[in-house]
């Protein structure tokens, strides 16, 4: 069989062993690396001396590139959530939405709870870490309103990652990955930024209006999908049942976050110095509120790990792959496709993403393997950084995705119930979207 057909077929392969393992509940640091070995044996590359070279590489040099983001980041979600700010911030703004509802509540306390889990994303609580503060909120409210418990998934994905990432000035990682590749800031091509989230904010309000009507014309309650969870309820945080929040306990919770986005989108701070600013106003502000605060910090820094680690393995293993004979054809194909640069950038980088179900991982691999040819035909270092962010979230949200996985495990939903929110929200739309704004910034019309 010709290497290039062969390699090409393993890639597939190992795709499939990937989604496969996520679904069955493996660990990705596990299932990435056999995957891997699919890739390399098929490739014709030596197996172990590829795997502690490549993939052990690729893995690590991602570390050594982003640790200063994602532990500042993840210290800041962990910080956040043990004083009790982000719980302060989530029972505001959900009481508020469901004291002015009126006939359309279901609907306005969903988008209402999207916004709070929006406002934790951009005061730097990672998508990985929000749904502990969110989930026992939803709960509560999802079930005095018998709200189908499947909804806190669209509330994760559209109000967590779905348009705050692609925020011009947003503090998620997503946005602050290219500039280590390519110099810019978080502001890089701000018109684009917006237009992008423009269409995320009216697309997700769309779908979440129509998903709501239709679990209302067929009668769905709270407990078919939310049997599961009432016996698990001991894994939640039943204090928000009680909990309210004045004016003033919310200005006070928003400041650290304010703090932050002040610092490094005005100040031009570097993102992770705004980021240990953050978690500097943060532990100023609630010192006396951390029951132990050793425990918060080993918290963040496991959430480092975890989240870390998810990530560099997918990198490793997309290390991998861009050894591989299979990859490189792709690669010199690219120039064969129809339209200008920026569509070889766009579909590119969806395309990483959907192999690797990574949108940090796929930015990775894509501007590492591909970043310094689209600078050298001259496209401009801002625009890239624009595509690939947005462009990253395409089909990144496959059944492997670490957020998606630990999403369901936490909120004891499955794939059959509600994995086709996050697919629609964090996978298709993306592909639409970022599809978008590179046929308007091929247009010069930026």
């Amino acid at each position: 069989m010709d290497p290039v057909i062969l390699s090409l077929f393993g890639i597939l392969v190992a795709f499939i062993v990937l989604v496969i393992g996520a679904m069955k509940g493996f660990p990705i640091l596990v299932v990435a690396p056999v995957a891997g070995a699919i890739v390399i044996a098929t490739s014709g590359l030596p197996l172990f001396e590829t795997l502690d070279g490549a993939f052990a590489q690729g893995l690590g040099s991602f570390i050594i590139s982003n640790f200063m983001l994602f532990l500042p980041a993840c210290i800041m979600g962990a910080l956040l959530a043990d004083c009790g700010a982000a719980r302060d911030i989530a029972v505001y703004f959900g009481n508020l939405a469901e004291r002015f509802g009126g006939k359309h509540v279901k609907f306005l306390v969903i988008m209402g709870l999207s916004i709070v889990t929006a406002l934790l994303s951009l005061g730097g609580v990672s998508g990985a870490v929000v749904v502990f503060t969110i989930a026992p909120i939803c709960r509560q409210i999802f079930k005095r309103l018998d709200i189908p418990w499947h909804f806190v998934i669209p509330i994760i994905v559209y109000g967590g990652c779905m348009w705050t990432a692609t925020l011009p000035g947003s503090p998620c990682i997503e946005n602050l990955i290219p500039i280590e590749y390519l110099g810019t800031t978080p502001m890089a091509a701000p018109v684009l930024g917006f237009i992008a989230t423009g269409n995320c904010i009216i697309f997700g309000a769309c779908y979440i209006w129509y998903a709501v009507r239709k679990c209302e014309r067929r009668g769905e309650g709270y407990m078919l999908t939310g049997a599961e969870m009432e016996r698990h309820v001991d894994t939640l945080d039943e204090d928000v049942l009680t909990a309210s929040c004045s004016n003033l306990q919310l200005l006070k919770a928003l400041t650290p976050s304010i703090v932050l986005l002040f610092a490094m989108n005005v100040l031009s701070f570097e993102p992770y110095v705004a980021l240990i600013l953050g978690c500097v106003v943060c532990l100023v502000l609630y010192h006396n509120k951390f029951e132990n605060f050793s425990s918060t910090l080993q918290s963040g820094c496991k959430s480092t790990i975890g989240s870390l680690m998810n990530v560099a393995v997918v990198v490793g293993f997309g290390a991998v792959v861009e050894l591989t004979p299979g990859f490189k054809f792709l690669v010199d194909n690219l120039a064969n496709l129809p339209g200008p640069p920026l569509f070889q950038l766009w579909f590119s980088c969806n395309l990483v993403a959907g192999i690797t179900g990574s949108a940090a991982g796929g930015e990775g691999i894509a501007l590492g393997a591909l970043g310094d040819r689209f600078l050298a035909m001259g496209v401009s270092p801002e625009v890239i950084h624009r595509i690939v962010n947005v462009s990253c979230y395409g089909l990144d949200t496959m059944p492997f995705n670490g957020n998606a996985i630990n999403r369901l495990n936490y909120c004891h939903l499955t794939y059959r119930n509600a994995y086709y929110h996050e697919f629609i929200l964090g996978a298709i739309f993306p592909v639409i979207n970022s599809f978008i704004i590179t046929l308007i910034a091929s247009m010069g019309l930026m």
